[in-house]
Formats: structure tokens, C-alpha cells, sequence
């Protein structure tokens, strides 16, 4: 996020001095497309559900925990030491299986992550295709991301990258 703020920042510090260029650059709102949307809304809501549905599994396994923990605290002293120690260990495998569902389902690189990716994926594409003919249309050499600060649009002619490994490389070799 830094990065992409310093990146903005260094851009709208170098507007005065393209601006002679005839440099043209418009911005989008993609929160504002995501939401108005179609596919992006019925992706949501399919997603939804799927969450929904995963919640009520993971909820039943935490009744399913409390359960046996109840069970277990009303029947812990009539418990041979080696019945008891098999129910602790039941219940901290459970908590362990609990913890896993979770992770698997809606961690960072979970089930419901990996669905909205998948789902999205043409859904932005899309979005992309859009963005890029607008820009060609209208003769924009920028579109950025109002929301981000992100450039979703840049005419090729204006890319440094390969100037800039160049540079670095031309730098490293005279270093040695």
C-alpha cells in the first residue's frame, strides 16, 4: 500500500512538469464498478452462501466440542485416569480439527479465497478489456484507481522498467 501511495505521490509530483506533454490521465472508482456490477453481485452471492453454508458446518463442530467438554467436566470424577486423559485428548483433537476446518476454509489461502479468485478472475478481466478500450478510445495515456492508487492503464511508450534494469546493470558491472 506504501508503495503504491509513493508511487501516486511521485506521479502527481510530476504532473507539472508533464503537463506540457499533453499528457492525458483519468481515474476510476473500482469500488464503485464492483459494486454496480452484475456478474461481480452474482459472484458475491453465490460466495455468500457457500460461506454460510461453511459456517453452519463449523459451528456444528465447535457444539460438537462444547458438547464433549460439558460430558466431560459433569463426568470427570467418576473417570479412571486413563478414560479422563482419552476425553482431554479427544478434545484437543477436535479444538486441532476445528482450527484446521477453519484455516482450510477461510483462511487466507482457503477454500472461499480460492473460490472468489477463480469466480473473479474473468469477472476482472473483463473489467481490464473495458478500462483498455475506454483508454484507447478517449486517448488516455493513464487511467488510474481512484481507490488504490494503483495505474490499471499505461500507454507502453511511457514504461522506464527496461531503462531503469539497464541502468542498474550498467551500474553493478562498473561497481566491480
Amino acid at each position: 500500500m506504501k508503495n503504491r501511495m509513493r508511487i501516486v505521490g511521485l506521479f502527481l509530483l510530476l504532473i507539472p512538469a508533464i503537463s506540457f506533454a499533453d499528457i492525458k490521465i483519468g481515474y476510476v472508482n473500482s469500488n464503485r464498478i464492483m459494486a454496480e456490477y452484475e456478474p461481480v453481485r452474482d459472484i458475491q452471492i453465490e460466495l455468500e452462501k457457500e460461506q454460510r453454508k461453511l459456517e453452519i458446518e463449523f459451528n456444528r463442530i465447535l457444539e460438537n466440542i462444547d458438547s464433549l467438554r460439558q460430558d466431560y467436566e459433569r463426568q470427570r470424577l467418576l473417570m479412571s485416569d486413563d478414560r479422563r486423559q482419552n476425553r482431554e485428548q479427544e478434545i484437543v483433537n477436535l479444538e486441532r480439527t476445528a482450527q484446521e476446518f477453519q484455516m482450510k476454509k477461510f483462511g487466507p489461502e482457503g477454500d472461499i479465497t480460492r473460490m472468489q479468485n477463480q469466480k473473479l478472475q474473468p469477472v476482472l478481466e473483463k473489467v481490464q478489456t473495458a478500462i483498455d478500450v475506454i483508454a484507447k478510445e478517449r486517448g488516455f495515456d493513464y487511467i488510474l484507481d481512484a481507490m488504490t492508487g494503483s495505474i490499471l492503464y499505461a500507454l507502453p511508450q511511457y514504461d522506464l522498467t527496461e531503462d531503469i534494469i539497464k541502468e542498474l546493470k550498467k551500474n553493478t558491472t562498473s561497481n566491480r
